[in-house]
């Protein structure tokens, strides 16, 4: 029935505030919630609707559109999902037009253009929303997301804007914390700032402020402790990762589902850093990702995908680690340390092109052969005795010289 809640309160669409007023007080002493409930609720929703100016104009929009609004907003949130931003927002701005009161369509279109990185509309959005809805938590959040995504999207030339951007950002969290204290998102929010500009220490007290944010530890925290086992590694502590995961695994319930979404989590983050490691042949990034993997590991001991992960990556850090202690090796000629280091360019595919791995290689055996005899064939045989992982790279090759002098 259109336009129900101005017949429920017996007034015109076109009644003034103080008509709905007045009319509202003469229908509660006629059907008072005594003596007929249901009759005073409805009356009771009616006049909290129609009391207030933005939700009368919004009930007004519905009524006179029909079925429009809900239809865009329907297309709209389809857009978003194909992530078709630019598509979904001709749509969101008919619904605004329509509907100026409309705040859930305006909050959609900020997530449009936050996803198209337009910072400045996004802002407008938001900072509209939380100035006309101040106790609205996720209007907050979202708005401090603009800051702290633009702060992201700059690069490091550009300190001074990041620190402000960051700030900003912190200050809308924080907002938002004072509406819903018990949301560990907001805090965490806050702790990934922090984790951006590199303040290691405020990036773990605020997520372990998140952890406590409801008063109560269990798996809702996985997050928060999975983000401080990422600050421990990139702040150089990673001894603590392990006891990180220990508390993970206090916390975890006592299921093999849950056992494996952590697992995951963690092989997760040693691949990628396992990727890297290898794309720069990186002992430190290496290392890392077996620990991560090693958790991962024991979380899921009978995961054959995580364990044959572990085994590659340990593979790849052996002969990384001999090669640091090989290059202080004052018992092998400067010729074969360089000759260890084309074995590991040559395993983590570090070459710009076959012509250029083709050239050092001749240059490296030119170099070794105008070495005297008994230094190539000591080199060749203290790295065949104390070096296995490189002289594992390319047994034939070693063969080959030991064989050519």
């Amino acid at each position: 029935m259109a336009y129900e809640l101005y017949q429920m309160l017996e007034v015109s669409p076109q009644a003034s505030p103080d008509e709905i007023k007045r009319a509202y007080f003469r229908l509660v002493r006629k059907y008072s919630p005594e003596k007929e409930p249901e009759k005073f609720k409805k009356i009771r929703l009616a006049y909290n609707t129609l009391c207030d100016p933005k939700e009368r104009q919004n009930y007004d929009s519905l009524q006179q559109y029909g079925d429009q609004i809900p239809d865009l907003i329907n297309q709209a949130e389809e857009k978003m999902h194909q992530e078709e931003w630019k598509n979904a927002i001709p749509l969101l701005q008919r619904v605004l037009m329509l509907a100026p009161a409309a705040d859930g369509a305006r909050n959609l279109l900020g997530l449009c253009y936050i996803h198209l990185e337009n910072w400045d509309f996004a802002v407008k959005v938001y900072r509209a929303l939380t100035k006309t809805n101040p106790e609205v938590p996720i209007y907050w959040s979202n708005f401090g997301h603009v800051y702290k995504q633009q702060a992201e999207s700059l690069d490091d030339e550009n300190a001074s804007s990041n620190a402000q951007f960051y700030q900003n950002a912190r200050e809308c969290f924080q907002r938002a914390i004072k509406l819903e204290s018990f949301n560990c998102e907001h805090y965490l929010e806050i702790a990934r700032t922090y984790f951006e500009e590199r303040n290691y220490s405020e990036a773990i007290a605020w997520a372990e402020r998140a952890i406590n944010a409801d008063g109560k530890a269990d798996v809702s925290n996985f997050d928060a402790l999975f983000f401080i086992c990422r600050v421990h590694l990139f702040s150089g502590e990673s001894h603590k990762i392990e006891k990180t995961a220990q508390r993970i695994a206090s916390l975890l319930p006592d299921s093999e589902e849950a056992r494996q979404y952590a697992a995951n989590r963690f092989a997760g983050m040693g691949l990628e850093m396992a990727r890297v490691g290898a794309k720069f042949a990186d002992v430190g990034l290496l290392t890392a990702a077996v620990q991560f993997l090693e958790i991962a590991r024991n979380f899921a001991p009978s995961n054959s995908d995580i364990r044959e992960t572990y085994e590659r990556v340990e593979e790849m850090l052996a002969p990384l680690n001999e090669y640091e202690i090989l290059k202080q090796d004052v018992l092998i000629i400067e010729s074969f340390q360089r000759l260890a280091a084309f074995g590991l360019a040559d395993y983590f595919s570090l070459h710009d092109s076959d012509q250029e791995r083709k050239s050092n290689l001749d240059e490296i055996i030119a170099e070794i052969f105008a070495a005297t005899t008994r230094s190539i064939l000591d080199s060749v045989r203290r790295i065949k005795s104390h070096y296995p992982a490189i002289y594992g790279l390319n047994p034939d090759l070693f063969n080959r010289i030991e064989q050519g002098v």
